[in-house]
């Protein structure tokens, strides 16, 4: 099995014995990586450096994961970089100084929390993301590395024939075992912190695999994905990433609308709504009345029912659900649910029905208790007050 640390003697000789065979290179030290989002555009992997403008709407959230393997969530209204809470505090977020950090942008008005240290991945060093990489030759990417890792090369769907690795003018050629389904990295070709090589295929390039060294003295867990996912290794890391933020974020709904979280329209004007959830779930939505009636609102025959993508804007009306909403004389509010597993079973009928047929009233006093007494599941919800001139 082909394996870095063989290498390290001879080949290698002029990186600092400090930071192991590899050159390793850091990412910046207080950069961190978008773990969750209720913010349109902001996707979870993301990454975020202290000079980059975060803008927050109003009740949207986004969560970072720092190197340290901390993690922040910040509230809107926001509008400003992680860099303005302070060049002291921010120079300690890789040092364990988030909750530093967190208090720099509460002094400023700003709503930001530390996410308990007692959440956390059972991922570790040893882990086969780092022990054993595969790389695909027909497609580019970046691999994370460490001294004792496996690099292999899976091979082509296309034919062997005519592969090789490429950088700086030097090419060698590539050939897969019989019947194997993968061969070695190439010992004579040497692995280094930030390495580019083409895959070539009779010369011409198809693709370019970079590798980046993992640094010793990151342990394992969520510093791991975070150091991982700065370094650009985002096929190795992201369904780790999504672990970790199911296993660490609390479900979030957000509501918005074309006229913002306080909405105010006139008589007969269209509304047209934005939700969105900061992880994927069961979403059910109601609109109620002045007077206590209501109706539902989603899923109400959307396609794909409940089920909703986390950091996916659901607009309303839009491709999924092409309900309208026109503004009513008086005051109205949008209410939803977010599941953390679909309990559409566990639901009356009549909230999964027509839009155009108004629930009767127990059920429509009783929302917030029906969906409180379902159990085995995290549910959190949102409101949104629309006022009618």
């Amino acid at each position: 099995m082909p394996n870095l640390s063989h290498r390290c003697q001879g080949i290698l000789l002029g990186v600092a014995m400090a930071i192991g065979c590899l050159g390793f290179g850091l990412a910046h030290a207080n950069d961190a990586v978008l773990l969750a989002s209720t913010v349109p555009g902001y996707m979870p992997g993301m990454t975020i450096s202290t000079s980059d403008r975060l803008s927050l709407p109003e009740g949207a959230s986004a969560t970072l994961l720092f190197q340290s393997g901390e993690m922040l969530r910040l509230r809107g209204p926001f509008d400003g970089t992680l860099g303005q809470s302070g060049g002291q505090a921010t120079s300690d977020a890789g040092n364990g100084g988030v909750a530093t950090i967190a208090e720099m942008f509460r002094m400023q008005g700003a709503d930001a929390t530390v996410i308990g240290g007692t959440r956390s991945t059972n991922l570790t060093r040893s882990s086969p993301l780092l022990e054993d990489v595969e790389v695909d030759p027909q497609r580019s990417g970046t691999y994370c590395v460490e001294p004792a890792t496996s690099v292999w090369i899976t091979r082509p769907a296309i034919g062997p024939d005519g592969f090789a690795v490429r950088r700086k003018g030097s090419s060698r050629a590539l050939s897969w075992p019989a019947g194997a389904d993968r061969m070695e990295w190439p010992s004579d070709v040497p692995i280094e912190d930030g390495g580019q090589f083409e895959i070539t295929t009779r010369g011409n390039a198809i693709a370019t695999v970079t590798f980046r060294g993992i640094p010793a003295t990151v342990g394992g867990g969520a510093a791991l994905i975070a150091n991982g996912l700065l370094l650009g290794c985002r096929d190795q890391f992201d369904i780790e990433l999504h672990r970790l933020s199911r296993s660490a974020v609390q479900p979030e709904v957000w509501i918005t609308s074309d006229h913002g979280r306080r909405p105010t329209y006139h008589a007969g004007e269209p509304i047209v709504l934005t939700v969105m959830t900061n992880m994927d779930g069961y979403l059910y939505c109601v609109l109620t009345g002045e007077e206590g009636s209501a109706r539902p609102l989603f899923p109400a025959g959307a396609v794909d029912g409940a089920l909703f993508r986390g950091s996916v804007p659901l607009s309303i009306p839009g491709l999924r659900q092409q309900i309208g909403l026109i503004a009513a004389p008086g005051t109205a509010r949008i209410r939803c649910w977010l599941a953390d597993r679909d309990i559409t079973p566990e639901l009356p009928h009549a909230l999964l029905g027509s839009a155009a047929v108004r629930l009767p009233d127990q059920l429509a006093a009783d929302l917030d208790g029906l969906f409180g007494r379902i159990t085995g599941t995290r549910i959190e919800a949102d409101v949104l007050t629309i006022k009618t001139q």
